[in-house]
């Protein structure tokens, strides 16, 4: 019985331990993020679906981060490959969507700054 309980918690440390994240920066994300227009965009749950229609060209990604750097600058992701196309979306302006490379629609959201 104390060899199973050993062994349960042998593995438990090794799961606890490969979950963890070291060695992140202290300002990264991991979050799908886009910055165009001034205006910082990131992945969504919302569905990008009839309500929300693609509107007219704005931008396209010119260049790529690091995948846990946050972008700072215009037409800048730390996703999408250069050369991604960015999207309005009509009627609002909460919402863009990038077509990757390989011609995938992307629904992002603003991001609301709090001061």
């Amino acid at each position: 019985m104390k060899r199973i309980f050993v062994i349960l918690t042998i593995g438990f440390l090794f799961v606890l331990v490969g979950c963890s994240q070291t060695g992140t920066e202290k300002n990264g994300s991991n979050a799908m993020m886009v910055v165009v227009n001034n205006n910082e965009y990131t992945g969504t749950e919302d569905k990008l679906d009839k309500t929300k229609q693609l509107g007219e060209k704005i931008s396209k990604v010119t260049k790529k981060t690091k995948a846990n750097e946050v972008p700072k600058e215009n037409d800048q992701s730390n996703y999408f490959k250069v050369g991604s196309q960015i999207y309005a979306v009509k009627g609002t302006e909460d919402y863009i969507i990038v077509i990757d490379k390989d011609n995938k629609k992307w629904l992002l959201k603003k991001v609301i700054k709090r001061e």
